[in-house]
């Protein structure tokens, strides 16, 4: 059961991402493919135990989060690069992020906005975004420089303060 309703709510939110996508100019195969690897059995049997059973196993919830972030380059830590194998020139060093393209930056924001409407119930508010207000400033403090800039840009963008020209 915890799985089956898991499974019913990332419809609903993967529906509320495609809505804000569609107002950010997010190309549609991004927001039909938006986290499609949710239904694996890796990541869904997890999910479902965290959200709706138990959730009394963190190191495999940890280990089906990581999956996620690492498949789907719409989570901002996709652009950490940690792994030792730097053979760029110049070179990045671990733990210093890369700027993420804009097409996964607009997607990053439909799944911030299609998930407060998904798991809090109501579409969130420029002024009025409990989730934002909590985590941005954490997100923005571990994003590159360029980044920073098109996430505050597109936030505003969706809420009609600026201008797509």
């Amino acid at each position: 059961m915890p799985t089956l309703k898991y499974f019913i709510l990332t419809i609903k939110h993967k529906w509320f991402v495609f809505l804000a996508g569609l107002k950010l100019g997010v190309p549609i195969l991004r927001l039909i493919m938006h986290d499609w690897t949710k239904f694996l059995p890796s990541e869904l049997l997890h999910y479902g135990k965290q959200f709706f059973g138990t959730a009394d196993d963190p190191a495999n919830f940890i280990q089906c989060w990581t999956h996620h972030q690492n498949r789907n380059d719409h989570h901002w830590e996709y652009w950490i690069p940690r792994t030792g194998h730097n053979r760029c020139n110049p070179p990045y060093n671990d733990n210093s992020p890369i700027p993420m393209p804009e097409d996964a930056i607009k997607e990053m924001i439909a799944d911030w906005v299609g998930a407060s409407r998904a798991y809090e119930g109501k579409w969130p508010k420029y002024n009025d975004w409990p989730w934002l207000q909590k985590n941005l400033q954490g997100i923005l403090d571990r994003v590159h420089a360029a980044t920073k800039l098109d996430i505050s840009y597109y936030i505003a963008y969706y809420f009609g303060l600026y201008d797509k020209n």
